[in-house]
């Protein structure tokens, strides 16, 4: 099973999060902030059965 480690997600550029968020199948990235990214990475990542990891 794949994992992505939530602190790995807040650590990137916006650029990066873009790049990343097309990758994953997000449509729009390029239009969204980086809050906005990250949830809709994160929403991508939880379809994909992928497990993640938040610390805190």
């Amino acid at each position: 099973m794949r994992e992505m480690k939530l602190q790995d997600l807040k650590a990137q550029t916006p650029a990066e999060l873009v790049s990343f968020a097309e990758e994953k199948g997000v449509e729009n990235a390029s239009t969204m902030r980086k809050q906005e990214l990250m949830f809709a990475i994160l929403k991508q990542l939880a379809i994909q059965e992928t497990d993640i990891i938040g610390e805190g």
